[in-house]
């Protein structure tokens, strides 16, 4: 079997599905196969990217180049002058400048108070030292 000159991997972790990286799958293989390139590029839905701020993410393969913050125009524009001309598109291209502080995802449990109270019996080491 021919391996495919690109792999392009389409993030569908929690945060880049719910930015609509799912709906952005039948754009992209629609986009491939107008181009005729369905025999050049494998296209992979994978897990998170780490990218989730800038979600929804694509990386193409060899390289890796990484998008962001993709519309269907972007997945257009990356099958036709990537994909096919071989030139990344700068403008959908990931960029460090743009990325904010990372958030937490999930929020951290309720701190126990009497777990910080130097008297609290959880302390078994303690036991007899009063």
């Amino acid at each position: 079997m021919e391996q495919a000159r690109y792999r392009v991997h389409l993030c569908c972790g929690p945060n880049c599905t719910r930015a609509g990286s799912r709906a952005l799958l039948p754009v992209l293989e629609a986009a491939i196969a107008a181009q005729g390139l369905t025999a050049d590029v494998a296209v992979q839905e994978t897990s998170c990217r780490n990218r989730c701020e800038q979600a929804p993410s694509v990386n193409v393969y060899p390289g890796p180049t990484f998008y962001n913050r993709l519309t269907p125009d972007g997945i257009r524009a990356i099958v036709r002058q990537h994909l096919r001309a071989g030139e990344p598109v700068r403008a959908w291209c990931y960029r460090t400048d743009e990325r904010p502080r990372p958030q937490p995802r999930f929020a951290p449990p309720p701190r126990d108070t009497a777990a910080t109270d130097e008297s609290a019996d959880w302390r078994w080491w303690k036991k007899g030292e009063d």
